[in-house]
């Protein structure tokens, strides 16, 4: 499943970052001292790295906040002079999370690493030349990689039943942008649960807030 998500995205990028090269020299006059912000299509890659905390997992794990990084392809299309919808889609994960604990006198070591494949929709504003704001849903399709160790040796290592199929999540994000270069900040807060109901396990209500510092970098905008 990861393969065929990360040859779409590789090859949605390829082919559209050709196209938006091609069209640097068909951009319309900028109006109103906007610094060539999305008064025409735009394409662009993203790369975040930021804390994932995951609320109500103090019971279950040694720590609530992990590592997370982004790698997303976005598209902007314009509405206004300093408007505009952004589509994006890519990849978020977070680095392993874990307990340690003992059972019949015995250490037992459970982590838990997650990616995702992301699809959102931002609103994006600009409240003055260069400084933005945008906000909008995202739609996360996840997979986890649980490991078990009983005193150091493998026990079980794959997908958990109880991972959740599903996430949406509320983005709120701010950005300074300056022709083609891009750098801001997201958050996002998980609504539905991080892991699901099974007959095996009751509901956990465990939540991801995640935390992204970004750089993006925008085709065929000028380099100011």
């Amino acid at each position: 499943m990861q393969s065929k998500f990360t040859a779409i995205v590789l090859a949605m990028l390829l082919a559209v970052s050709a196209f938006a090269v091609e069209d640097t020299g068909n951009a319309p006059a900028q109006s109103k001292g906007w610094d060539d912000t999305f008064t025409k299509f735009s394409m662009g890659v993203m790369l975040g790295i930021g804390p994932s905390y995951l609320k109500g997992a103090e019971e279950y794990y040694d720590a609530e906040k992990t590592t997370g990084i982004s790698i997303m392809f976005e598209m902007a299309f314009p509405i206004t002079d300093n408007m505009a919808l952004r589509a994006e889609l890519g990849f978020d994960g977070m680095f392993g999370i874990g307990s340690t604990y003992q059972y019949v006198h015995r250490e037992v070591k459970d982590s838990v690493t997650s990616s995702s494949f992301e699809i959102a929709l931002f609103w994006n504003m600009f409240l003055s030349e260069n400084f933005f704001v945008n906000l909008g849903p995202a739609i996360r399709f996840p997979w986890f990689d649980e490991k078990v160790e009983i005193e150091d040796e493998k026990v079980f290592s794959g997908e958990p039943e109880y991972g959740n199929d599903v996430w949406l999540d509320a983005v709120l994000g701010i950005g300074f942008k300056i022709g083609c270069i891009e750098f801001g900040f997201r958050g996002g807060y998980e609504l539905l649960g991080f892991y699901k109901e099974t007959k095996k396990y009751r509901k956990v209500d465990i939540h991801e807030l995640r935390f992204r510092f970004y750089f993006m970098y925008w085709f065929g905008q000028k380099r100011s």
